[in-house]
């Protein structure tokens, strides 16, 4: 048993690990590592909107903000045609066409739209452009990115021109803007939705991400990154594209008069039940070491528990450690596949309400936005509830790894003495 479990630590610090990196340092994936980063302000403005909005159920002279989340969330598509390219290019090393794959993104998208003009105004579906559009705009923002690095790693002009270099990026821009714009208008043309289109495609895809086994996996596999320190980043780009789809969903489903049915949503994950403390659900074991006996463990629960309270959890993670230390591990992965199984449970029976809002505020310390994501006081009952056995799961892991730290801590204190 020990020999297995020594390979697998083996093949997991090695080929997985190479492997993994490798994936999460390719450019096409940092480019929407960061796009998302970068995008994130535009969401969370859409979030406090979308908040402050709610409070309309109760105080009427609250302001209605729905056009701020309009054009902040609710342009997301437009966001990330533009933002993707650009990292591409950056990623590429090739600086001096960012702009211009990213304006040739916004073009593209918008010609896709099959916008209709008439007397000097333009109408076009506003889906296209926000969350509706988000999978298009991912999909065009890779593809204008691979399409003008290939191109502008060899260019028109030779490297030795004597032409100024502003003139040579204007004429070399000029073939591939023509050409990506001029597609799209024809695609669009010849009466080809890609909307509509890519809708059907991942539908599938988001069928089982949407079941008990794809939000449960999607969940753990992140987890599983993060403990072995590797970025979750490599499986998260796939859960927000689904997550943003999600609760854009349910918005318009509460709005007609039904119920919400989308459980993997940021606002289930991040805000509501999945994270208390940071992935994995390490505020209840940072508790635990606030109350270790272990001089190390103690200092170290003091320096994480403020972080903790805004769900940042590194310090716990890469302090006591958790990361690639196998008596915590086990208890970590084990909250990452109970946890999540017993919220998808309860959601799925209507214990608690399915989030209906947009609320991505995944640092605001919880059980708070655990409240605001949908205010139903079951859900911080059942917060409550998580956080005990969350606590009592850790428990008998961290007494083990606290009492192997404190024979450490007393051999070094008897050296010192001796």
């Amino acid at each position: 048993m020990k020999n297995i479990y020594e390979r697998i630590t083996a093949w997991l610090a090695g080929p997985f690990s190479t492997k993994i990196s490798r994936f999460t340092q390719n450019a096409y994936v940092m480019a929407i590592q960061n796009g998302f980063q970068t995008v994130l302000p535009m969401i969370l403005v859409g979030s406090i909107a979308s908040l402050i909005n709610t409070l309309r159920n109760f105080w009427e002279w609250v302001p209605d903000l729905s056009l701020v989340n309009q054009y902040s969330f609710g342009l997301i598509g437009i966001f990330l045609v533009f933002i993707l390219p650009y990292n591409i290019m950056e990623n590429k090393k090739q600086n001096r066409a960012k702009l211009i794959s990213g304006f040739t993104g916004v073009s593209v998208l918008l010609a896709l739209c099959n916008p209709v003009f008439s007397d000097g105004s333009i109408s076009l579906n506003a889906g296209y452009i926000g969350t509706g559009g988000m999978t298009v705009g991912l999909l065009v923002g890779l593809l204008i990115g691979a399409i003008f690095a290939v191109y502008f790693k060899h260019g028109l002009f030779s490297k030795d021109t004597s032409l100024p270099s502003i003139v040579v990026n204007w004429f070399e821009s000029i073939v591939p803007v023509f050409l990506v714009i001029g597609i799209a208008i024809l695609i669009a043309g010849y009466g080809v939705n890609l909307f509509d289109l890519m809708e059907e495609v991942v539908s599938p895809i988001a069928a089982i991400g949407n079941t008990y086994l794809g939000f449960v996996l999607l969940y753990f596999i992140m987890a599983l990154c993060y403990s072995l320190g590797l970025s979750a980043w490599a499986v998260y780009p796939i859960f927000l594209a689904l997550a943003l789809n999600n609760i854009a969903a349910n918005i318009d489903m509460v709005a007609a008069g039904k119920d919400a049915v989308f459980i993997t949503t940021v606002e289930v994950v991040f805000c509501g039940w999945c994270c208390m403390g940071g992935m994995g659900c390490t505020m209840p074991l940072n508790i635990q070491m606030l109350r270790s006996k272990s001089k190390k463990i103690n200092a170290i629960g003091k320096a994480a528990i403020f972080p903790s309270l805004f769900n940042i959890n590194e310090p716990v993670m890469y302090g006591l450690p958790v990361v690639w230390n196998p008596i915590m591990m086990i208890p970590y992965l084990l909250v990452s596949f109970i946890v999540p199984s017993l919220v998808y449970l309860v959601l799925t029976v209507g214990f608690v309400d399915i989030p209906a809002r947009a609320f991505q505020m995944n640092f605001l310390p919880q059980p708070i936005a655990t409240f605001l994501i949908n205010y139903d006081f079951r859900g911080v009952i059942f917060w409550i509830l998580l956080f005990m056995l969350i606590y009592l799961i850790y428990l008998p892991f961290f007494k083990v790894y606290e009492n192997q730290e404190m024979k450490k801590e007393a051999a070094e204190e008897g050296k010192e003495t001796v």
